[in-house]
């Protein structure tokens, strides 16, 4: 979103937390994730992997990525997308206990 008013609008009727507008962490992230608006690209210098809007979940424990689809999965599950994804996490524990 190019302005504070855009994004509040954009958020609004999100069911998930955003960073804040403002925050240094929003570009930080970008960069990080390769997730940003079109219009973005240059002036961030990435190779997009990503497009808006994105949720990616994370393991809280491991820091590995569940998923990158999240936003897909809420528009999709709504609240049962909590659920898919612990049974992800799961499933991927178990796949990596095997690999090892």
């Amino acid at each position: 979103d190019k302005t504070l008013d855009e994004y509040n609008g954009y958020i609004h009727d999100r069911n998930w937390i955003a960073i804040p507008f403002e925050s240094p962490q929003r570009s930080q992230l970008k960069r990080h994730f390769s997730t940003c608006a079109h219009r973005e690209l240059e002036e961030l210098g990435i190779d997009r992997k990503h497009e808006i809007p994105t949720i990616i979940v994370i393991d809280s424990q491991t820091q590995g990525i569940i998923t990158t689809n999240g936003a897909d999965d809420v528009d999709q599950m709504g609240e049962g997308a909590l659920e898919h994804w612990t049974d992800m996490q799961t499933w991927i524990k178990k796949t990596a206990v095997g690999m090892t």
